[in-house]
C-alpha cells in the first residue's frame, strides 16, 4: 500500500494498492479483501472496499484504490 491516508471525518482509511502477481492474470478482490483484513487487523471483511484496478501493460503488475471503513454502518452512510 501506499499514499495511505486515515478519513476520520467519513470513518475510513484510504489508500492505493499495488500488488505483483507474477504468472497470473490478475487478483480477485475477495483474496485481497482477505489478506488486508489479516494485516490490518480488521475484524470485519465486509468493511473493506476495493476498486479501479488497472493491470499493468505485461502483466505481473496492477494498481487500485482501496477503502477499509470502520464499521458496516458508515459504510452504508457513506457508499
Amino acid at each position: 500500500t501506499r499514499k495511505f491516508k486515515q478519513n476520520p471525518l467519513l470513518g475510513r482509511k484510504q489508500f492505493v494498492l499495488d500488488i505483483i502477481h507474477p504468472g497470473m492474470a490478475n487478483v480477485s478482490k475477495k483474496d485481497l479483501g482477505t489478506r488486508l483484513a489479516s494485516m490490518y487487523k480488521v475484524h470485519d471483511s465486509q468493511c473493506i472496499q476495493l476498486f479501479g484496478f488497472k493491470t499493468a501493460f505485461g502483466g505481473g503488475r496492477s494498481t487500485g484504490f482501496g477503502l477499509i471503513y470502520d464499521s458496516l454502518d458508515k459504510m452504508k452512510k457513506f457508499e
